[in-house]
């Protein structure tokens, strides 16, 4: 497309839905790891927006910097190479704030970060690496990502097992819901709200800062899962809570939710910009 940036009352714009593997959901197959690829599609396409989603759980270093860091960095390339302008958002995560004590909640964007995880290390970079690039020009936004809640997460994230072992516990594969600690408290934020926030950062947001995707009030882990539980008509007896069942290794944040002044002033600006519509 050509022009302002789209927006989910704008018509006419033509979408590139991108997978490194040939997919039904997507009509262009790109691998953000391989660099001229990176560059031939961009520079052919010349997008106005781009929206890095792409990323990797993975433990393995050399493939969560490859895929989180120099993914981005291969974009960025591309963008000023193909002498083309186009607004760039990266894909954060709150995994980048790592050690986060109780009181310092809510989490301004601003705080320092200090990640516990592969993960988080490597998407920290990332995000200052957008940063660099904004402050020679590129047209880069960081939307940092809280807890998401949906179909189709993977098994890594807490909403994705929980989801997993319910499918599991219907087809009759498992009869107890194996889980490790419930007292931490998260933000879980439904893939709609979040894609919602995530357009208005896209579409409105300043470059070089970052923005949380996410919500200003916490959870606890316990109360997510009854409610979820409660929804599926699942009873919580049939939970088996212990440290063995957790598949997250060294510190475990205890609670973490975030500071959304900034993104809400987005979300409201959008909301007025449609009633005048």
């Amino acid at each position: 497309g050509s022009g302002s940036p789209p927006s989910a009352a704008t018509s006419g714009w033509q979408i590139f839905a991108c997978s490194r593997h040939v997919s039904a959901g997507a009509n262009l197959v790109l691998d953000v790891c391989d660099r001229a690829q990176v560059q031939s599609v961009i520079g052919d396409i010349k997008p106005d927006m781009i929206l890095h989603l792409a990323t990797t759980l993975s433990d393995n270093f050399a493939e969560a910097f490859a895929v989180n860091v120099e993914g981005a960095r291969n974009l960025c390339d591309a963008i000023v190479a193909s002498n083309h302008p186009a607004r760039l958002l990266l894909a954060g995560s709150a995994a980048e704030y790592g050690m986060v004590q109780p009181e310092q909640n809510p989490l301004g964007t601003n705080h320092p970060l200090q990640p516990v995880s592969l993960y988080g290390l490597t998407k920290a970079w990332q995000s200052m690496l957008g940063l660099y690039y904004a402050q020679s020009g590129v047209d880069v936004v960081v939307a940092r990502i809280f807890n998401l809640d949906g179909p189709g997460l993977s098994e890594k994230l807490f909403s994705g097992r929980i989801r997993n072992q319910v499918a599991a516990i219907r087809l009759g594969k498992q009869g107890k819901f194996k889980v490790g600690s419930l007292e931490g408290v998260r933000v879980y934020v439904s893939l709609d709200v979040a894609a919602t926030q995530i357009l208005a950062i896209a579409e409105h947001g300043q470059s070089g800062k970052v923005y949380h995707v996410g919500s200003g009030k916490g959870i606890s882990m316990r109360e997510f899962l009854v409610t979820y539980l409660t929804a599926e008509g699942l009873d919580f007896s049939i939970v088996e809570e212990a440290s063995a069942n957790s598949n997250r290794k060294g510190y475990d944040v205890p609670v973490i939710y975030a500071d959304m002044t900034r993104t809400d002033a987005l979300l409201a600006s959008a909301g007025e910009r449609r009633t005048k519509r």
